[in-house]
């Protein structure tokens, strides 16, 4: 089979692999890619250039990692009916090469053993299969789907022909004959059977792990057969091993059980070159272990196997620990070589057995959290007392001493006690950690983990537009490493994607829902868009009361899984909180609402938020840094990987940095009509259920939905800075601007129903909200203004102490040096205003407005001492421009 193409596709897979960061090192046969481990992070990952199978790590003591590219880049080997069609010439050509490459089989040793065959899709199209046929009949034959965009399609990945029965059936390696006294196995799968075969061993497939060949079985009775049940390695086929081994013992046959005591299948050890009379030996002694009927069985068969003379095994759900006197056992053998099947009286007098424990602890893994430091070990428990399995987490410390081990197995699991020795604990606790470990990173997040590009909702997953599932040991596997997050504030559901509600939307929420909706969408991929244009706007959405501000956020909120929410009062917490709060989430949304409150007239804790803290986040910093625990003076800054939205009533008033830094969606009623006020109810009662497919939809887009954008946003850029109405020193008006309308754009790979009239539609409406950003930049607050013009109307009065009507002094400027700078005492500005019959003004909201003034720039807050009232006042100070 010629490699040759797919090595091609591999290396350009791994060079467009921005993540790994890969360079080419070396010359000819040594010449490799070299880049950063996804795993540990650092620059120690290589792969070689002539033979792109595996990736690795350089630091094998350490991080461990590696990835099969088959296993990264699965879309390249998969797609089998393209890369390898078949023809007149070479019909078997697809089956053949996903034989020889897929399972590893040389192609020429089997060429007669299969065809090509096809199977129609719902959709009526038909997918390429390799056959085998059964019973050497035409008639009845068994196929596996060759790709896996077409298993998909049908919903499974084999069949039998429709009415052909497998029962007490099998399958054999044609030309394989079966005579007296052979050691014979059977296996589930026929690509199980032909591993065995080719390595060596006689073989039939029972078809699944409820089948047995009891058609064969019965035409060999009495042949001195020694039947090996070499089913998979798995809860549901062990359950029919002890059934099937037993239906065999009485019928007279001699049986065997053979385990690969891991999740690798024959075909898998096939593969790695372990399928050998070593690997099948180990494999029959984990049978006999497993068919042990009783503690003393089985401590006699680990013996036999081990020769140790301290034991500590499980049997039923509980541990026990076995002590066997050396001395009194010679005694008893005599001299003869100890064999289990003779001597399992003088092994069993010579040895003690003691129940240890009413569980079972298997350890699964490492979870290791480098962000807040932790390291926990978890254990899958099975419990004598009939209680379901569970997932156990414990510290290094709880596995230190039998009494620490006991205390947390009470507050950890289901009534689990141990009562063993010291001994026992640390030949398990040897067991556990004297052995290559499983590492599994753990997140205090949901949402986008950026060094293996998976995304972790708890419960599901995504890794490159595939959909991940929890594992049996409870994370997720992608990318060659295994995830899964410690966050429990909240989850994610998921729900159909019909998007049929997207014109009802556009009737309802206008140019705002959608730019709104635009903006969502981009925070699902908002790290990989930082990534590449270094910012993500922040979105504003206001509205007057009844506009829908409140039902278009709870509704986007649903089509991303979570129910019942808007968003939270950054006011109603600490500084600390809302850190922990920005931190919980990564590529979602985190929505400020209520957050327009003055200064004044509030409690103390409404004055410690500004919106001046949110700058850093606008390129995916943090809100500051904090010290980190077991970690002396370190500190540590927690990056923000999400997407801001701040919704309320008014406009955010702010400095001119945030102000560029925002997209505003204005919200209002003019739209508004009968119709869409009944349209609006579907929207705020529509359940999460109804709708959250959305995100499914999206992120199993991902690759096109980025590729999209990025196109989108290079055109949208240029069209905006071509209009001409945008300063050439705010060009981050027209990135902000143009990054909304390119998600947009990429939101029609999930709602197919966004015409080029549409997004026409939001194009004006984009520009003009960057138009107005402009104009909202260039002068003051109309608030602001109001107040100067009042100050510039009241300050010079005339001055009574003068001889002369020409004389003026400035009643409000309590500066000495008021060439150059306003010093305004406010208490006393509202005096004099009042006296004057000026309208009164909101000194609490003025106040932050103040800040920002352009007219006057503000300077400080200091005490002052007043020459016009001959008294220290304290004061607000802006600075006079040289002109004035």
């Amino acid at each position: 089979m010629d490699y040759s193409a797919i090595n091609r596709d591999v290396l350009e897979a791994l060079e467009n692999d921005h993540s790994l960061k890969l360079v080419r090192n070396g010359t000819g046969d040594k010449e490799v890619l070299r880049g950063v481990c996804p795993k540990c992070d650092k620059k120690t990952l290589w792969i070689k250039v002539n033979k792109p199978i595996t990736l690795r790590c350089d630091r094998e003591d350490k991080c461990q990692y590696q990835e099969r590219v088959r296993d990264r880049y699965p879309d390249i080997f998969e797609n089998f009916s393209k890369r390898y069609p078949s023809t007149n010439e070479d019909p078997k050509a697809t089956a053949r090469a996903y034989l020889s490459i897929k399972r590893g089989f040389p192609s020429a040793d089997i060429e007669d053993w299969f065809e090509q065959g096809f199977y129609k899709l719902p959709d009526g199209t038909w997918a390429e299969t390799v056959r085998f046929y059964l019973y050497d009949s035409k008639e009845n034959y068994w196929e596996r789907i060759i790709d896996n965009a077409h298993v998909k399609t049908a919903g499974r990945k084999a069949h039998f022909k429709s009415g052909g029965s497998t029962t007490d059936k099998h399958w054999a390696p044609p030309g394989q004959v079966i005579k007296p006294m052979d050691k014979v196995f059977i296996v589930e799968g026929i690509f199980h059977c032909i591993a065995m075969h080719l390595a060596g061993y006689k073989v039939v497939s029972a078809f699944s792990c409820t089948g047995l060949p009891r058609e064969l079985i019965e035409k060999n009775i009495g042949q001195g057969i020694i039947w090996h049940l070499a089913y998979d390695d798995e809860p549901g086929a062990r359950k029919h091993l002890a059934k099937y081994r037993k239906e065999l013992q009485e019928k007279g046959e001699t049986v065997e059980v053979a385990l690969t005591g891991s999740k690798k299948d024959w075909d898998d050890l096939y593969r790695e070159k372990k399928l050998n009379d070593k690997t099948i030996e180990q494999c029959l002694w984990r049978g006999r272990v497993f068919v042990a009927e009783s503690p003393a069985e089985k401590s006699t068969m680990l013996y036999a196997w081990q020769k140790r003379h301290y034991l500590v095994f499980d049997h039923k759900s509980c541990l026990y620990s076995a002590k066997v006197n050396a001395d009194v056992l010679a005694k008893n053998l005599d001299g003869e070589e100890f064999d289990h099947n003779q001597h399992s009286r003088e092994f069993l007098s010579a040895t003690s057995i003691e129940s240890i424990s009413n569980f079972v602890p298997e350890f699964l893994y490492a979870l290791v959290d480098d962000i807040l430091d932790e390291r926990r070990y978890v254990f899958r428990v099975s419990y004598t007392n009939g209680n379901p399995q569970g997932l156990v987490e414990l510290e290094g410390g709880h596995i230190d001493t039998p009494s620490s081990f006991h205390k947390a197995m009470l507050n950890n699991s289901l009534g689990g006690t141990f009562d063993g020795s010291a001994k026992d604990l640390k030949i398990l606790r040897d067991r556990w950690l004297n052995r290559r470990i499983t590492v599994v990173k753990s997140i205090p997040y949901i949402g986008y983990e950026p060094q293996s590009g998976v995304y972790v909702y708890g419960d599901f997953g995504y890794h490159k537009g595939r959909n991940l599932k929890l594992n049996k040991e409870g994370y997720l596997e992608a990318a060659g490493v295994g995830i899964r997050t410690s966050f429990r504030g909240f989850r994610l559901h998921r729900g159909e994607h019909k998007p049929g509600w997207f014109n009802n939307f556009l009737t309802v929420f206008h140019w705002q829902g959608l730019a709104t909706l635009a903006f969502w969408l981009g925070s699902l991929f908002v790290q990989q868009i930082r990534s590449r244009d270094k910012s993500f706007p922040f979105l504003e959405v206001t509205g007057e009361p009844g506009a829908g501000k409140s039902t278009l956020l709870e509704f986007c909120w649903k089509l991303v899984g979570r129910d019942n929410h808007e968003g939270m009062d950054p006011a109603k917490g600490s500084p600390a909180g809302r850190r922990r709060a920005f931190a919980q989430v990564s590529n979602l949304p985190i929505v400020l609402i209520e957050s327009d409150r003055g200064d004044e007239g509030g409690d103390a804790k409404h004055k410690q938020f500004q919106f001046d803290e949110l700058k850093p986040l606008f390129d995916g910093r943090g809100l500051g840094t904090l010290g980190v625990a077991k970690r002396g003076n370190d500190t540590e800054e927690a990056m923000f990987q999400g997407a801001l939205v701040i919704a309320q009533n008014a406009r955010v008033e702010a400095s001119e940095a945030i102000i560029q830094r925002i997209v505003h969606c204005h919200c209002t009623r003019e739209h508004h009509s009968r119709e869409s006020e009944q349209l609006a109810r579907w929207f705020n009662q529509v359940t999460c259920e109804e709708v959250a497919g959305f995100l499914p939809a999206a992120l199993g887009k991902e690759r096109e939905i980025l590729t999209t954008y990025e196109k989108a946003y290079a055109h949208y850029r240029e069209r905006f800075y071509d209009k001409g109405g945008i300063k050439a020193n705010l060009g981050r008006l027209i990135q902000n601007h143009a990054q909304i309308m390119a998600c947009a754009v990429a939101l029609k790979h999930v709602i197919p129903q966004i015409q080029d009239d549409i997004l026409r539609g939001l194009e004006t409406y984009l520009y003009q909200r960057a138009l107005d950003r402009q104009g909202r930049i260039s002068k003051d607050h109309p608030l602001v203004e109001r107040f100067w013009e009042m100050y510039d109307y009241l300050n010079l009065q005339h001055d009574p102490k003068a001889h002369s009507e020409d004389v003026f002094i400035e009643i409000l400027n309590h500066s000495i040096n008021k060439q150059h700078e306003i010093a305004i005492n406010f208490a006393h500005f509202q005096d004099v205003a009042k006296k004057h019959g000026q309208e009164f003004l909101e000194f609490a909201r003025l106040k932050k407005l103040l800040v920002n003034s352009l007219q006057y720039p503000f300077v400080e807050m200091r005490k002052v001492k007043s020459p016009t009232l001959n008294k220290t006042m304290h004061c607000w100070i802006f600075k006079k421009p040289r002109n004035v």
